[in-house]
């Protein structure tokens, strides 16, 4: 059963997601199928010179990679998600 996800509701959530998001991609826990965007999108992120994350220089494929993998650092399929009954 599919259920929602918290969004992020302040500039602090959203850049923890985007932070984890890069620490992944750091430690090469995250590989992207060839024709993906993903990795293409997450390196134009910017960052502005007070250290802070650059919104306009996000796009929607790493917002939603970003909140994608925040949501699922924590998941464990039940069985019922498996096919085993």
């Amino acid at each position: 059963m599919l259920t929602s996800y918290a969004t992020p509701l302040t500039r602090a959530d959203f850049e923890a997601r985007l932070g984890y998001s890069a620490e992944q991609c750091r430690m090469g826990l995250i590989h992207f199928a060839k024709g993906l965007r993903g990795t293409e999108s997450l390196t134009q992120v910017r960052c502005l010179p007070n250290g802070r994350i650059d919104f306009l220089s996000i796009d929607e494929a790493a917002r939603l990679h970003a909140n994608m993998m925040y949501q699922m650092r924590n998941f464990t399929p039940s069985v019922a998600e498996e096919g085993i009954e």
